[in-house]
Parts: structure tokens; C-alpha cells; sequence
């Protein structure tokens, strides 16, 4: 029994030195999953696999807010009794492209690691140097970042030591894959005139006075605010909604700083703006600088009221008939 586990730690040792990025293998796995991950939502595909299979995760086109693959195997007793049993292990290079009717194989093998000896194990595969998630007690983040210029990861499940008991040898993983988005989103801002042509303009996110940019700003999810200053057009405010992974798009039209004028009354009023009779009700239009008098007829009834206009202001006119009925 000694005799037997020297010899398992050493098929175990020399499994972890073959780990090298220079060390290439042919191999054949018993069945290969292929998946598909997306880019914008954080989607969880579970399977059962054997502990001789394959997974190929296919990523989607655009990576913008991919940042790592996360892999979640719940390992049942009959592995995790035998320490060093079973091995995880990543490859670069794999030939040829993998396919669920593909069983032979050949690459390089970057990364190899025994399942722990607990009944869950969490590994975090990152896709660039610089991610946000961390190591942790529970979860393994690899240390290297897989090469994905072919669009995909590969990774193999393999026996890693002689004399494991068939209950072992034949036991099932449940195995979750899910991608790992960073916790940004993006909004993209258009300005627009209504003349066609914009003169210059600030713009404000937060407070914060940010240059114009028509790749969009990455922010984090939530609510912010959007100012548009300048001193050819009125003053605009938005409030956005930023979500994970996700582009928000924002249009705004600039408006002029010329005053204008909403008048809102009754069909049968008519409403004559400094003598001249007003037309088109609820429409708002542009007025001069300065002071203009509004002028309300129903009947015999009439109202007369002043507007003093001011530089980007807007002004409405409304009138409001009403019937009180009173009791004593």
C-alpha cells in the first residue's frame, strides 16, 4: 500500500512537471463538450461530464466585456476521497479545431492542477493581464492568461495516478461554466443641433467635465448625470441608467437660446401676442428679447399680461376657465 502511493505521488509529480508551456501532447478524450459563452450576459451552462472528457468554451466576437471564464465542478465523494486523483488541466494550440465529433487531439498543455480534496471547486480563468476578481480560499484564478486568438479554451479532465478504483475512474462531475463581465457599462452620447451645425460644447458626466469622445465613456452601472453646456445653446440635463456590460445610448438636441413662447388656451379664445393674433396652440415658438404683451379674449371677457423674455428661457401662456359652485 506504501509501495502504491510513492508510485501515485510520482505519476502525480511527473503530471505537474509536464505542465510546461513548452510541452506538447497528443491525447484523446472520451467526449467533448463544446459551449458557447456570450459577451453581455452572465449566463451559467451546466453539464455532467466524465473525469476523461474535454470541454471546448467558444467565445463570442466581441470580448468587450469579457474578462474571464469562471468553472465551478462539484466533486463527488468518490474523487475527492482519492487525493491527487483527478487533475484539470488547460491547453494552447489544440489541433484540430474541437467539435463534439472530435475525440483526438493535440497541443499544448499550459496549466494542470489536482482537484481538491472538498467536494466543490472553483477556478477563475482570466482572458487578459489586468482583471478585476482575485484569489480566494474557495476559488483558484489562474495565474496565466490562455491564448484565445482562435476564439476558444480548451480544457481536459484526466485521471492523474495509476490504481484508482473503478468507482472513481467511472464517477460524474457536475460542471458549470459561465463567463466572468466586467462590472463597467458604456454610454454613448450623440449632440445634435436642430440648425444642423453644432457650435462648441462641454460636456459634464457627474460633475466631472469630460472631452467628446464617439467610442462612449465606460462607467459604472447605475445612475448618472449627463450636462451639456455651452454658451451658444440652452443648458441640457439627463439622467442615465448604466447597466453591466451593456451600452446605453443617449441623443440630445441642442436647443437655441432665442426665448420661446407656449401658448395654451381654450378653442374658442383667441390669443393675440404683441397685437398679433396667435395661432397654433400648444405649440411653442420663438420670440424677440425684451418685453411682449399676451392678450386673451372669450367674449366680452379679456385678460392682458406682460412677458419680460429673457436669453434661454422658455415662457407658456395658459388659460384656465373654471366653474366654483359654493354652498351656505
Amino acid at each position: 500500500m506504501k509501495t502504491q502511493g510513492i508510485c501515485s505521488k510520482i505519476i502525480v509529480f511527473s503530471l505537474l512537471c509536464a505542465a510546461s508551456p513548452l510541452f506538447s501532447e497528443t491525447f484523446r478524450v472520451r467526449k467533448l463538450f463544446p459551449l458557447k459563452l456570450t459577451g453581455t450576459v452572465q449566463n451559467e451552462q451546466t453539464f455532467v461530464t466524465g473525469i476523461n472528457d474535454g470541454i471546448a468554451i467558444f467565445l463570442p466576437d466581441d470580448r468587450s466585456w469579457l474578462e474571464g471564464i469562471e468553472i465551478k465542478i462539484a466533486i463527488p465523494e468518490a474523487v475527492a476521497a482519492w487525493q491527487d486523483s483527478v487533475a484539470l488541466s488547460l491547453y494552447d494550440n489544440i489541433t484540430p479545431r474541437p467539435s463534439s465529433s472530435q475525440i483526438d487531439y493535440g497541443g499544448t498543455r499550459s496549466f494542470v492542477k489536482p482537484l481538491p480534496t472538498r467536494l466543490s471547486w472553483i477556478i477563475r480563468i482570466p482572458l487578459s493581464a489586468s482583471v478585476s476578481f482575485k484569489e480566494s480560499a474557495y476559488e483558484t484564478k489562474l495565474a496565466l492568461v490562455p491564448d484565445t486568438k482562435r476564439g476558444f479554451v480548451f480544457v481536459r479532465l484526466q485521471p492523474a495516478m495509476k490504481g484508482i478504483p473503478d468507482e472513481t475512474i467511472n464517477a460524474e462531475l457536475k460542471i458549470s461554466v459561465k463567463p466572468i463581465l466586467i462590472n463597467k457599462g458604456k454610454l454613448c452620447i450623440s449632440v445634435a443641433a436642430l440648425t444642423g451645425e453644432t457650435s462648441p460644447y462641454t460636456i459634464f458626466i457627474d460633475g466631472n467635465k469630460t472631452a467628446a469622445d464617439t467610442n462612449g465613456y465606460t462607467l459604472s452601472p447605475g445612475t448618472h448625470d449627463v450636462n451639456i453646456v455651452s454658451d451658444f445653446y440652452r443648458s441640457e440635463m439627463r439622467t442615465v441608467r448604466i447597466d453591466q456590460a451593456k451600452t446605453t445610448e443617449l441623443a440630445i438636441a441642442l436647443k437655441s437660446l432665442v426665448p420661446t413662447l407656449t401658448v395654451a388656451s381654450p378653442d374658442n379664445a383667441s390669443v393675440y401676442v404683441d397685437g398679433q393674433k396667435c395661432g397654433g396652440f400648444g405649440k411653442a415658438f420663438e420670440i424677440s428679447e425684451g418685453e411682449h404683451t399676451v392678450r386673451f379674449v372669450m367674449g366680452d371677457y379679456e385678460i392682458v399680461r406682460t412677458i419680460n423674455a429673457q436669453k434661454g428661457k422658455s415662457y407658456t401662456a395658459s388659460v384656465a376657465v373654471d366653474l366654483k359652485i359654493s354652498e351656505d
